[in-house]
């Protein structure tokens, strides 16, 4: 089985990471905002748009999602992100969505968003 690796990280201080996987039938990717220093909504917006481009690299698209997984920083600003949500993603093909509270790894990311797609 063939697997491309997407967006490579490493470190120090990160550790050494892909940001994204694809197989012959599947792309996952998982990421938070480069830039730290926007709100919630603003750091959602950025994600959401290198999802885009690495899903359109993996021969996929947000139309093809399978599932997204959220983590906030605080549970509170949930609205921020389901608006930002709602206005990208597509009516007719929404993906199963999991948002939960947790603490991320920097203190300053403010969401991070996994998601699976099909190829």
């Amino acid at each position: 089985m063939n697997i491309t690796k997407i967006g490579r990280v490493s470190g120090p201080p990160a550790p050494n990471i892909h940001l994204g996987a694809a197989g012959p039938t599947m792309v996952s990717v998982c990421l938070t905002a480069p830039d730290k220093s926007g709100t919630l909504g603003e750091q959602t917006r950025e994600i959401l748009e290198i999802i885009d481009g690495y899903l359109h690299s993996a021969d996929s698209s947000r139309q093809q999602m399978l599932m997204a997984q959220v983590w906030l920083a605080h549970i509170d600003e949930f609205p921020a992100f389901r608006d930002v949500w709602n206005k990208w993603i597509d009516p007719e093909h929404v993906p199963a969505l999991s948002v939960v509270e947790a603490a991320a790894s920097r203190r300053d990311s403010l969401v991070e968003i996994r998601v699976y797609a099909a190829r």
